[in-house]
C-alpha cells in the first residue's frame, strides 16, 4: 500500500502567515521607536525640583545624546536619550538631590545598525520596542494555543487518534499555563526586560509543576491503589506494581523541586546543582504533560463508537484459559465485536466478517484466533464470515497478520472499511498500530474491572514512550538544552 503524503493543513498555514506578518509589524513597530530611549534607574523621589540629572561620562562620543529627564506617576528618575551614531558606549549618569546628596548610574548602550538603541546592564536587557516584543510573544503564544486546540478536535471528530494528538494536547496544556503566567506578570508590570521575560519562560516550569501537583497526587493515589487491588486478585507480578513505581518517582522529584534545597560554597557546584534542579523540573513537565495528554485521548478513543458500515473486524486476542476456553478479558473483546455487528446489521443490512487474531503461547492448548473462532462459531456465526488469523505474538502482528489474511481474500483492502476490538484501556495504542501497519481501522471498546484498568492503561502508556523513545530523548535533550542555557 502506497504512503499517503501528508498535505499541509490550511490552518497551519494561515497561522505561519499570520505568525511572520506580526513579526514583521513588531519589527517595524520596534524600528520606529527604537532610536529614543528611556533609562529606568530604580530611583525614586518626591517631584522633579527634588533631583537633577546629568550625563558626566560617555566612552564615545556621537553615538547617544541626552534629551533630559522625569518623573515617573510613581517618582522614578527616568533618562531621556537619542541615537546619534552606531556601536557601543558605557555612561555614567550622576543624580544630585537639592541638599547636596548624589549617586551615579552606570549603564551600556548598543546603538544597532538600525538605530535601535538597547540597554545592557546587571538588571538584563532592554530597549524602547520592548513592550511590542512581549506584545507579539503573548499573541503568537494565543495563535499557538488556538492551533493546538483545533488540531486536537480536529483528531477526535476524524478519529485520528494518535502521537500528533497527544503532542496537540500537551503542547496545548504547558502552552496554556505559559500564557497565562506571562500575560499576568507583564499586566502587573512585572515583565520589565527581554532577560526578565526568560527568566519567567524558566520558572513557569516550577508553577506548571505546582498546579499540576493535585491533579498527579489523585492520579499517583488511584494507580497505587489500583496496583494493591490488582496484585491481591492477580498476584504479586512486578508489571502489577508499575503504578506504586510511577508513583514513588513522582514524589521523589516533587520532593526534590519544592522541598530540598542543597547548597554550596563553590560557585560550580551551586550552578550544577541549579541546572540539575532545572533539568529535574522539564523533565517531570514533560512527562505530566504526555500522561495526561496521553491519558485524555485513550478515554476520547475509548469512548469513540465507529461511524460507518465496518467490511471487517479484526479481534485482539490475549490470554486463554487452560482448557481453550476465552478468559473473561478475551471474552469481553469478542462480545463487544458481536454487538457492534449484530447493530450494524440492523441498521444497515450488511455484515461484517470476523477476523479473530491471536496465536499460541508456549502455556497456551491452542492459538487465541482458534479459541475466539470456537466462540463465534457458538454464538451462530457462519463459517465463511470468520476469517482466523493464529500466528501473532503481539498488538503490532495482530494487525500485521490480519491485514495479510484479509488481502489473500480481496483484491482491494485499500477500499474497505475496518474495525477492531479490545479492552478499553488497550484502544488509543490499536489506532496508532493499525496505521503503522498500512490501513486506518476504527475501535470498539470492551469493558474492564476497575482496579485493572488504571494499571493497564500506565503499561500502554510506556509502551507508547518506549515505542517512540528516540523521539522522546530528542525532544527532551533539546528541550534541556533551551531552558539550561536560557
Amino acid at each position: 500500500m502506497k504512503k499517503r503524503k501528508r498535505k499541509i493543513k490550511p490552518v497551519f498555514m494561515v497561522f505561519n502567515v499570520v505568525v511572520v506578518l506580526s513579526m514583521l509589524l513588531t519589527v517595524v513597530s520596534t524600528i520606529a521607536v527604537g532610536n529614543r530611549y528611556e533609562v529606568h534607574t530604580r530611583s525614586f523621589y518626591g517631584d522633579s525640583s527634588q533631583v537633577k540629572a546629568t550625563l558626566t561620562s560617555c566612552s564615545k562620543e556621537g553615538l547617544i545624546r541626552f534629551e533630559g529627564y522625569h518623573l515617573s506617576d510613581d517618582g522614578e528618575l527616568i533618562i531621556e536619550v537619542t541615537a546619534q551614531g552606531k556601536g557601543s558606549v558605557d555612561t555614567e549618569f550622576f543624580m544630585e538631590t537639592a541638599k547636596g546628596h548624589g549617586h551615579s548610574y552606570h549603564t551600556t548602550f548598543y546603538v544597532t545598525m538600525t538605530n535601535i538603541i538597547i540597554e545592557k546592564n546587571e538588571m538584563g536587557i532592554n530597549f524602547t520596542g520592548f513592550p511590542f516584543v512581549v506584545g507579539d510573544f503573548l499573541f503568537i503564544l494565543l495563535l499557538v494555543e488556538l492551533v493546538m486546540i483545533y488540531f486536537f478536535i480536529d483528531c477526535k471528530r476524524k478519529a485520528d487518534f494518535s502521537y500528533q494528538m497527544v503532542v496537540y494536547g500537551g503542547v496545548s496544556l504547558f502552552n496554556a499555563l505559559l500564557l497565562m503566567f506571562i500575560t499576568y506578570k507583564f499586566m502587573n508590570n512585572v515583565v520589565y526586560n527581554l532577560s526578565n521575560v526568560m527568566f519567567l519562560i524558566k520558572d513557569s516550569g516550577q508553577y506548571f509543576l505546582l498546579l499540576m501537583m493535585p491533579i498527579m497526587l489523585v492520579m499517583s493515589v488511584s494507580v497505587s491503589i489500583s496496583n494493591i487491588w490488582l496484585m491481591r486478585h492477580e498476584g504479586y507480578r512486578p508489571v502489577n506494581g508499575l503504578g506504586i513505581f510511577l508513583s514513588i518517582v513522582w514524589f521523589t522529584g516533587t520532593i526534590l523541586v519544592f522541598f530540598v534545597n542543597i547548597r554550596s560554597q563553590s560557585l560550580i557546584i551551586s550552578y550544577l546543582l541549579g541546572q540539575l534542579n532545572t533539568a529535574i523540573i522539564y523533565v517531570m513537565c514533560y512527562f505530566e504533560c504526555m500522561i495526561v495528554s496521553t491519558s485524555v485521548c485513550a478515554y476520547l478513543a475509548s469512548r469513540y463508537r465507529p461511524k460507518g458500515i465496518m467490511d471487517y473486524i479484526l479481534i485482539l486476542g490475549c490470554g486463554i484459559r487452560d482448557d481453550g476456553t476465552l478468559t473473561p478479558l478475551l471474552k469481553g473483546r469478542v462480545d463487544s465485536a458481536l454487538n457492534f455487528e449484530k447493530e450494524q446489521y440492523e441498521k444497515s443490512g450488511k455484515h461484517a466478517i470476523f477476523v479473530p487474531s491471536g496465536g499460541q503461547g508456549a502455556d497456551e492448548v491452542i492459538s487465541e484466533g482458534e479459541a475466539m473462532e470456537r466462540y463465534l462459531l457458538q454464538q451462530g456465526i457462519p463459517q465463511e464470515r470468520i476469517w482466523r488469523e493464529d500466528k501473532s505474538t503481539n498488538t503490532f502482528q495482530n494487525f500485521k497478520y490480519s491485514y495479510e489474511v484479509i488481502k489473500q481474500h480481496t483484491d482491494t483492502p485499500e477500499e474497505k472499511k475496518y474495525a477492531f476490538a479490545t479492552t478499553n484501556y488497550h484502544i488509543f495504542r490499536g489506532y496508532i498500530l493499525s496505521v503503522k501497519n498500512g490501513f486506518k481501522a476504527l475501535g470498539i471498546s470492551a469493558e474492564t474491572k476497575w482496579y485493572f484498568f488504571p494499571n493497564a492503561f500506565l503499561r500502554e502508556f510506556a509502551g507508547l514512550i518506549v515505542d517512540q523513545k528516540f523521539r522522546h530523548l530528542i525532544f527532551i535533550v533539546a528541550m534541556l538544552l533551551f531552558f539550561i542555557f536560557l
